[in-house]
């Protein structure tokens, strides 16, 4: 009689809940990485991030040189296409996100059907940060307002990732340009006054106007020792026509008093930008922008973001509008 044959019935993988939070029994077992915690500094550096933006910033692992081949090759092919399908988010990434927010080291919402989950800092992420980069725990305290904000202002705060990363993508292909700065919104504030004319049933009158110039985030553009400041503004259609006008009234007294009439002001050049979701309210906020004053010609400077999504190369190419007249331009030029 044969001897019995013992074998062991290979247990199905249990699937981790999407949008809760796994108990402890159910997570799988869990260390951290280096890799982890640059993923978390990159998460914090832009408060709502998705895996495929991310995936892109993440430093590439060390490879052989067969694998570098490979890599370079399917980089070109994804120039190529560019504005085909979207990549797909490498299993691995995917894999350390959900580890990372079942263990609280991140959270993580669902926007939209048909969006990609939005990942933010969790509190054991914080702490992690705290130890691991020197940050101040203060800096990190947006990081309960994220997890409770609504979804308008996590919308909000995606695109100026996707502008972000436009941007530190590009630059890959651009390596005399620099980015030497860039501060988050609500890093930079400044007030303002400036003369405003209103109109009255008697017909004008010129009153003193208190503004902030606050933008979506601040960043320095270097090349050959010049830099250009840039003051991004995420534009989701829901401002009103004399908000605008009036955020942008604020940012030419904030140019006036501090660039044009400061010499030893630290900002030597700056351009307002303006992203929008739709070619034709870009069109429709240039019309209102072109009240201001005819200096303001090459401040306000304005884009679809159609125009980079998939693309991120050509938000540095000719594809920018000002208000001096319909010529697209590039992103940095010394005009």
């Amino acid at each position: 009689m044969p001897p019995d044959t013992v074998s062991s019935v290979p247990t199905p993988t249990k699937h981790l809940p999407r949008l809760r939070r796994a108990s402890a029994d159910e997570r799988p077992a869990f260390r951290l990485t280096a890799r982890d915690r640059e993923a978390m500094k990159i998460i914090f550096d832009n408060r709502w991030i998705t895996a495929e933006l991310l995936q892109d910033l993440l430093s590439p692992v060390k490879l052989t040189d067969r694998q570098q081949e490979a890599l370079s090759k399917l980089r070109a092919d994804k120039k190529a296409n560019a504005a085909g399908p979207p990549q797909r988010i490498k299993r691995e990434i995917r894999r350390r996100l959900q580890l990372m927010y079942h263990h609280g080291f991140l959270q993580r919402k669902k926007i939209a059907d048909g969006e990609p989950l939005a990942y933010t800092l969790g509190n054991l992420g914080a702490e992690e940060l705290t130890l691991y980069y020197g940050i101040d725990r203060k800096e990190i305290d947006w990081t309960t307002r994220s997890r409770e904000s609504s979804e308008r202002y996590i919308q909000h705060t995606l695109m100026v990732t996707r502008f972000r990363h436009a941007l530190e993508v590009a630059l890959w292909d651009w390596p005399e340009l620099k980015l030497e700065l860039w501060e988050p919104g609500g890093a930079f504030l400044a007030k303002v006054s400036y003369q405003d004319t209103l109109r009255t049933r008697e017909g004008t009158r010129t009153q003193v106007v208190e503004g902030t110039v606050k933008p979506d985030s601040l960043f320095l553009l270097t090349h050959s020792a010049k830099g250009i400041h840039y003051f991004p503004e995420a534009d989701r259609s829901t401002m009103s026509n004399a908000r605008y006008l009036a955020k942008l009234k604020s940012y030419y007294a904030f140019w006036a008093m501090y660039v044009r009439d400061k010499p030893s002001s630290p900002i030597q050049q700056m351009r307002v930008l303006t992203i929008t979701r739709s070619e034709e309210r870009k069109q429709n906020l240039r019309k209102i922008a072109d009240q201001i004053s005819p200096e303001a010609k090459n401040l306000f400077w304005f884009i679809c973001e159609k125009t980079y999504l998939g693309k991120p190369q050509e938000i540095l190419r000719d594809n920018w509008q000002t208000l001096e007249d319909d010529t697209y331009r590039s992103l940095y030029t010394d005009a």
